[in-house]
């Protein structure tokens, strides 16, 4: 599927990864339904959008919160949008205290990165299935293929995405509803703005965004980059498990780095 000329929905559109989708997805002819909590943000992005003659559509809109992506979703089918075409970007992250577990993080990343994907497939996948046609493509993370230090939530949640994106692919098989997972690594973002620690292959959104639309076109199962991370990532599920938390323990790791210093 060539993404030119289509209705596309993005989450997670005023920032990151989403705001440089839109920017790329416009300038090629796409009309793009825009999602994201914070209004000031979409109107920012909008006005830096290559027109469509059908107008860029705004909805705000916590992907979290089942009521608002329920009403979200209403109002894009109300509009009877040609929608074919679903970018579940919408994302959330931060740092875990495995001694000190606060619940309330815990729930806000998985009600974002991972419900907030069931929600809003819940609302407009029937459309996508109804035509017979279409292209739905979930962001995951590199974290989701075995779990991180100081990520246990998030990394749970992208695995939990992972295997619903697995999943619905299998159920649907014979829809016409083509599913892309989206594996990323470090990604230069406000999200990762705040990490502390080194982020090795970081990329721009821009990049990212380029690598996620050429993926998307050509039908990948999965789009995952950088590619020399990725392949570490994936490499890593292969050894033993008490060797990784070993080599993965924070002491362990600022040992080595220390040693090479």
């Amino acid at each position: 599927m060539k993404l030119e000329n289509k209705t596309i929905v993005i989450t997670g559109a005023s920032s990151g990864i989403g705001r440089a989708l839109a920017f790329q997805l416009a300038q090629a002819g796409n009309q793009l339904v825009l999602v994201a909590r914070r209004l000031a943000l979409l109107q920012d992005l909008h006005a830096t959008l290559a027109p469509h003659p059908a107008g860029h559509w705004l909805e705000v809109c916590d992907v979290a919160d089942r009521q608002q992506v329920e009403a979200c979703c209403a109002r894009i089918l109300a509009r009877n949008l040609p929608v074919r075409v679903l970018i579940l970007n919408a994302g959330t992250g931060g740092g875990f205290d495995a001694r000190r577990m606060d619940l309330s993080v815990m729930h806000q990343q998985m009600d974002v990165n991972f419900w907030g994907v069931v929600y809003m497939l819940h609302g407009l996948l029937p459309c996508l299935l109804n035509a017979g046609e279409g292209q739905v493509a979930v962001t995951g993370s590199l974290a989701a293929y075995r779990g991180m230090p100081g990520s246990a939530i998030y990394s749970a949640s992208k695995a939990a995405v992972s295997r619903l994106v697995e999943s619905l692919r299998i159920d649907l098989y014979h829809s016409g509803v083509h599913f892309s997972l989206v594996s990323p690594g470090f990604v230069k973002t406000a999200m990762t703005d705040k990490n502390q620690y080194r982020m090795p292959f970081l990329m721009s959104a821009e990049k990212a965004a380029a690598i996620i639309i050429r993926g998307m076109e050509k039908n990948k199962t999965e789009i995952h980059f950088p590619y020399r991370l990725s392949l570490l990532s994936k490499a890593s599920q292969f050894l033993p498990d008490r060797l990784y938390a070993r080599l993965m323990h924070p002491r362990n790791r600022k040992s080595r780095t220390d040693e090479k210093s």
